[in-house]
């Protein structure tokens, strides 16, 4: 599999391990420290240095797993650009379903690096639209 096929599956493995909320896979797919940068709607845009993986599942239980309602991720766009052969970034388009009911549309990019073998996520940048 090429690199940019192995980052669109790990994401895929991400969104399946946050939906059924085992959060404490995401060590599996994440180095911190990490930032998340997330514009949801509200005042402002909500920034979050990571230092540990207890604040990720933390910032995960309040933002993005099953717990906030959302039980289905549909990925309906995902582009990935090298730069060498470890490093990439995805870009994304979700929709976010509690139910049936589209919770949110989220649009993000993830910064990826490969150590050992395997790819990372390192940063996260993403626009929430709720519906």
């Amino acid at each position: 599999m090429n690199s940019e096929n192995e980052i669109k599956a790990r994401y895929r493995a991400y969104c399946d391990a946050c939906e059924s909320g085992h959060l404490e896979k995401l060590e599996n797919f994440w180095k911190v420290p990490t930032i998340f940068v997330v514009n949801d709607g509200a005042p402002g845009v909500a920034k979050h240095l990571i230092k540990g993986y207890d604040e990720l599942v933390s910032l995960y239980r309040t933002m993005f797993d099953a717990s906030t309602g959302v039980d289905q991720t549909v990925i309906t766009k995902q582009d990935v650009t090298m730069y060498g052969n470890n490093l990439g970034i995805i870009q994304t388009e979700l929709e976010h379903y509690a139910g049936e009911r589209l919770d949110n549309i989220q649009k993000a990019i993830y910064h990826c690096v490969k150590e050992n073998g395997e790819w990372y996520f390192v940063a996260h940048l993403s626009d929430i639209e709720n519906k």
